[in-house]
């Protein structure tokens, strides 16, 4: 059984363990923001990454939590935007990462969903 497989036996692919990674550094950049800007909601949304992350390796993982993270990151995108675009340089790091995150999971969800077969 492979970890946290929706369809048990299966391997992680390398495209899931970086889906696990880009959402640990999102999740590290949350920190740095909530430490340096002193705002608890930052310490709020890594700790939403961090859950996620050790959602993953439970059984319980399914395709659709590839959704779920995916808007949950274009949220958070849309949120800065409107939000006046606040620690820009960060932001802008951070929006490139959650590019790459959100193709990826969604990448992930069709691969996952059998949507490929």
């Amino acid at each position: 059984m492979g970890i946290g497989r929706a369809h048990h036996g299966e391997r992680e692919t390398v495209f899931d363990w970086l889906a696990a990674l880009l959402a640990v550094v999102l999740a590290g950049i949350h920190i740095y923001l909530g430490a340096v800007g002193d705002e608890q909601r930052f310490f709020v949304v890594a700790g939403f990454f961090v859950v996620g992350v050790l959602f993953f390796f439970t059984g319980y993982w399914r395709a659709m939590v590839y959704l779920l993270a995916a808007v949950y990151v274009a949220t958070l995108g849309v949120l800065w935007l409107l939000g006046g675009m606040q620690y820009r340089e960060v932001g802008l790091l951070t929006g490139a990462v959650s590019l790459l995150f959100i193709g990826l999971v969604v990448y992930l969800f069709y691969e996952e969903s059998g949507q490929s077969e």
